[in-house]
């Protein structure tokens, strides 16, 4: 190993620490009466069966309301917070070269071709705005089909009821679409993927994809728990890092979770109800598998993202106050995200007015590396000058001053990818 290439590891393993440190450090003291109350309050819309558990940073647990037979690791089925997993699955399944997200569907699915949709885009399926839009029959969760069947009858049957990235239109059969390709591109089904390169690097033991079994239901049929769902938010407040050290995602892939891919589209169809609790009184938009949830309206950049489900489990990332927390009930009980969505806007709502009030836990000690964010990039700051992340999954730029690009570990090794281009400092 010539002397260059040790500097370029030993860098890489000092960004992997920050990376992995990031947030607050010492204790603060919080008074979450308020948010406990608005739960207790509003128990019935829960089936009285729920428990809600929010972490902060490093510190772990700082909130948990617990009410019947339900406990963290209980197993349910969590409807539409399926989407996050499964855009995870489609981020990772893009940094390793599967494909691109602007890649059209035909490219993998000439049925599509056939009948004329073959244009849209991978990326396009997951934001949300593919303009696939069929009220029924829903092919996306029929217990009756495969992947592969669901897939050729939405190719024939499902319209596209708008030109594809011109409106937002929540809907699961473009997810169930990109699904399919991941199958075709990887050679293996879609429950056995998102096993090998998501739940378990991440020790998610209960999840699976089989509430609507055979069809896995890209969309909305998974199952899991509150404790392993708590597992896939700490990777992503992690930048893709387990909190075992394991790297599941690239922080660019990250990323796109909280990138806003429908800013300024106008609706064509969006579950959520008016309310006046949303942060800053914002609609959410949609991103990759996740709802853009609190956008600050001064500089765009995004702070919050959900994917709540309808059966009510409603799990949330909030990153000006390094929180991650999950408020997770039975499908069976209560009336699911109808009923209980303008309730845990109120209780995250109560949430952020403490931690606001009282401040952030202290930071914890300085490192000759520093990580930071502008807009949709993340900037590593060394002494020999700032790596950014590259605005592209499939691009990268050369260091100035290596043989090599800087590359990002991912898992496993041989999927590495290059991320990252050099900014000189002055």
């Amino acid at each position: 190993m010539n002397p260059g290439r040790s500097i370029r590891v030993s860098l890489l393993l000092a960004a992997n620490a920050v990376l992995g440190s990031a947030g607050p450090g010492a204790a603060q003291t919080y008074d979450f009466t308020a948010a406990t109350a608005q739960i207790q309050d509003n128990l019935n819309l829960y089936g009285s069966r729920v428990i809600a558990i929010i972490e902060q940073g490093d510190r772990g647990e700082i909130f948990r309301f617990q009410a019947g037979l339900i406990g963290p690791n209980t197993k349910v089925g969590i409807a539409s917070c399926t989407k996050w997993l499964s855009g995870a699955v489609v981020l990772i399944c893009a940094e390793r070269g599967y494909f691109n997200l602007d890649d059209r569907i035909g490219n993998y699915l000439p049925i599509f071709d056939t009948y004329g949709k073959g244009d849209i885009t991978i990326r396009q399926c997951f934001a949300m705005k593919s303009g696939l839009q069929l009220d029924g029959p829903e092919y996306e969760t029929d217990r009756t089909l495969t992947l592969a069947q669901s897939v050729d009858l939405i190719a024939q049957n499902t319209p596209v009821a708008f030109p594809p990235g011109t409106q937002l239109s929540y809907e699961g059969d473009g997810m169930q679409v990109v699904g399919r390709i991941c199958e075709i591109v990887t050679g293996k089904s879609w429950g056995a993927l998102a096993r090998e390169v998501l739940f378990d690097p991440l020790g998610m033991t209960t999840a699976d994809y089989l509430y609507f079994d055979p069809n896995p239901a890209i969309a909305g049929g998974a199952r899991c728990s509150a404790e392993d769902y708590l597992k896939f938010l700490r990777m992503v407040m992690n930048n893709g890092v387990s909190v075992a050290g394991t790297p599941v995602m690239s922080s660019r892939s990250v990323q796109e979770f909280f990138t806003n891919q429908t800013l300024g589209l106008p609706e064509f169809y969006s579950p959520w109800p008016p309310s006046p609790h949303y942060p800053d009184s914002q609609r959410p938009d949609y991103g990759m598998g996740s709802w853009i949830l609190a956008r600050n309206p001064a500089g765009g950049a995004v702070g919050e993202v959900t994917s709540p489900g309808a059966f009510g489990t409603f799990p949330w990332v909030d990153r000006n106050r390094y929180l991650r927390g999950i408020i997770f009930m039975f499908q069976i009980t209560g009336g699911g995200f109808t009923a209980t969505f303008n309730n845990n806007l109120q209780v995250l709502a109560k949430v952020r007015t403490e931690i606001d009030t009282k401040g952030l836990p202290a930071a914890p000690p300085s490192s000759p590396l520093a990580l930071s964010r502008t807009g949709d990039f993340l900037l590593l700051n060394w002494r020999g000058g700032t790596l950014q992340t590259s605005a592209d999954l499939q691009a990268w730029s050369p260091l100035t001053w290596a043989d090599e690009p800087f590359v990002e570990i991912l898992n496993p090794p041989r999927f590495t990818r290059q991320f990252y281009r050099v900014v000189p400092q002055p």
